[in-house]
């Protein structure tokens, strides 16, 4: 009876979770980023008005919310590792859960100096980080493109209203099915192995129905100047394994903070609202676009290079 009481009280706990885990939560500003790429690699840009519209899908998405669902995407792409999720539980079985949880409110780097596997669930990320740069980079080379050509000059820029679009508020939400897709719970995903799963390499592709090829499996390495957003990845990841990342609400806000990367992308979004500001063309809006829109905020979260 105790057992089955103790199942039943887990099985509670993890509907719970499911419903109201923070990372789950955190995740949607990124999956509003990552659709707007998908929607931006391949969407028409016949006139002025697309380019206008395609300005507003960059400038548009708060830098706070979405280095928090950036980070909470790592998290959730590394509570995929079996090596390290398995690594996080023998801490817990050796050296008991509260010791665990001390650990994790103390120091940062313990999720990936400590528990075994993690070698594993940083490849993982990586590459999942570089798939996501990847994707930026493709739509800036397109905009650039578009930018070379000169057959945009005939069409007929809207100024007047530019400058309120561009600092509008957006209130969205993804679809009920997109949604589903994105509460992984540790191991329920397989990005090791299919690169559409949650956290694959072509994870954001595959939930776009967008075809792309299968990125091979190369090997990477952290950019050192990274290593501490990958220790909050970890820290939230390792809450979430351990099932305390409801509970332990300082420690999650404070791993949700990372002032480097959020002020990268604040910065970026302020030279595009400036860029654009002082346009004359529609080649110059999509150099803007292709420069301030994607290729410096890939700057700013990248932190996968090859090995």
């Amino acid at each position: 009876m105790r057992f089955v009481a103790l199942a039943a009280a887990i099985c509670l706990w993890a509907g719970a979770a499911h419903a109201d885990e923070p990372l789950h939560q955190a995740l949607q500003a990124y999956a509003l980023y990552q659709t707007d790429i998908t929607a931006m690699l391949d969407a028409d840009i016949p006139d002025a008005a697309a380019l206008d519209a395609a300005l507003n899908r960059a400038a548009r998405h708060d830098p706070e919310r979405l280095t928090q669902g950036w980070l909470a995407y790592g998290a959730l792409a590394a509570a995929q590792s079996p090596a390290w999720v398995n690594g996080v539980r023998s801490r817990v079985r050796s050296a008991g859960r509260p010791a665990v949880l001390r650990q994790l409110r103390r120091d940062m780097s313990y999720a990936r100096r400590r528990p075994p596997g993690a070698e594993e669930a940083t490849q993982l990320v990586l590459s999942a980080m570089a798939g996501d740069n990847a994707r930026m980079n493709a739509i800036a080379i397109r905009f650039e493109g578009l930018g070379n050509a000169g057959d945009t000059s005939t069409w007929t820029r809207r100024t007047d209203a530019r400058e309120a679009t561009l600092h509008a508020p957006t209130t969205r939400t993804l679809a009920p099915e997109v949604l589903a897709r994105l509460r992984p719970t540790p191991l329920t995903a397989a990005p090791l192995t299919e690169p559409g799963a949650f956290g694959g390499a072509r994870f954001w592709d595959a939930l776009g129905n967008r075809t792309s090829p299968a990125p091979p499996p190369l090997p990477w390495r952290l950019i050192a100047a990274h290593s501490a957003s990958l220790d909050r990845m970890f820290t939230l990841a390792a809450l979430m394994v351990v099932g305390a990342s409801e509970s332990e609400t300082e420690r999650v806000t404070t791993a949700f903070s990372d002032a480097p990367i959020q002020q990268c992308l604040a910065m970026q979004q302020l030279e595009l609202r400036q860029c654009a500001s002082v346009t004359r063309t529609p080649n110059e809006d999509a150099f803007c676009i292709a420069e301030h829109g994607y290729r410096a905020p890939s700057r700013c979260l990248q932190i996968a290079a090859p090995a």
